[in-house]
């Protein structure tokens, strides 16, 4: 069934990666455009471009009322993420009243989880939310709650996110380039939870599809490495050393974002495999780590979008 969708952060990391796969499954796709910069990548992505910022829904909302889903991708931490995501939220109630919007799918990630420790942790697990993400747990309720307006709400929380130029990852590889170093938190013997950027857009394309409203599914590539074995994989590739970032120094610099980066969870995605039928291509970062050091090289040499 074609679609016609709205996506917030359709240019960004992973939102570029959804939007290119629902405009090849053949839907027509509208995407929020705050800067000339993202109204070219959505251009060329197939995409419209709606000019406008998800901080002022006045701006955009007219689009979305005509659309028969939404997808909300964007997370603008600058901004005051709890506040922004709160504008998408009112914003879906509003056109689900006053328009045809009856589907949406919602990005949330496996912080709300919190920490697993030596459980593997699906979607029956109690939420224990870094206090980082704290507010997302009420607002996958307030996105839920469209079901009052006959919206259909599906959540997405997808893990530690690989792949392209971008992302934690990523970074890796640019340190890598820069210094010959790759920089890991803590001692690296904690656990995340992987996966690929384009098996992210293949969970979401099915999620519209077959998704049913209020149903919450984690985007896992079922991988168990440490994080210190990630790091290694990553320097092996590129021809780096492997350093840890201590604990202490680290939290006392990048703060609450910090503490969330030595969480130590692993999680099953069971039953997206299950109801949706995802079957994720890209298993293992440390597997790919050379393929995927070769694609960041080869995103260097281009423009990033």
């Amino acid at each position: 069934m074609k679609h016609r969708i709205f996506i917030t952060g359709a240019s960004g990391y992973i939102g570029s990666a959804v939007a290119a796969r629902l405009v090849r499954a053949g839907h027509e796709v509208s995407g929020l455009a705050r800067s000339e910069a993202a109204t070219r990548t959505l251009q060329a992505l197939g995409v419209t471009p709606v000019p406008g910022d998800l901080g002022d829904p006045a701006e955009w909302i007219g689009v979305l009322q005509n659309c028969d889903s939404a997808v909300h991708i964007a997370f603008d931490g600058a901004k005051g993420a709890s506040e922004q995501d709160q504008n998408a939220l009112e914003a879906f109630r509003a056109a689900s009243l006053d328009g045809r919007l009856r589907r949406v799918l919602y990005t949330s990630g496996i912080w709300v989880h919190g920490p697993g420790g030596d459980k593997l942790v699906d979607e029956s697990s109690p939420l224990r939310p870094l206090e980082l993400v704290q507010w997302r747990v009420a607002h996958e309720e307030i996105a839920v709650d469209l079901a009052a307006h006959d919206v259909a709400t599906i959540i997405l929380r997808p893990g530690m996110v690989y792949g392209e130029s971008r992302g934690i990852l990523g970074s890796w590889f640019a340190e890598a380039k820069a210094k010959q170093t790759v920089t890991y938190p803590g001692d690296g013997s904690q656990h995340w939870a992987m996966v690929h950027r384009d098996d992210v857009a293949d969970a979401y394309a099915l999620a519209l599809e077959h998704g049913k409203g209020g149903e919450r599914y984690l985007l896992s590539d079922e991988s168990r490495f440490t994080v210190k074995q990630l790091a290694e994989a990553a320097a092996a590739a590129a021809g780096a050393t492997p350093y840890p970032w201590l604990a202490g120094p680290l939290v006392q610099t990048l703060g609450l974002f910090g503490k969330a980066l030595l969480n130590d969870l692993q999680v099953t995605s069971a039953k997206a495999r299950r109801e949706l039928g995802w079957v994720p291509r890209h298993t293992s970062f440390v597997a790919e780590a050379p393929e995927l050091w070769r694609e960041w090289l080869d995103g260097k040499e281009a423009p990033v979008r």
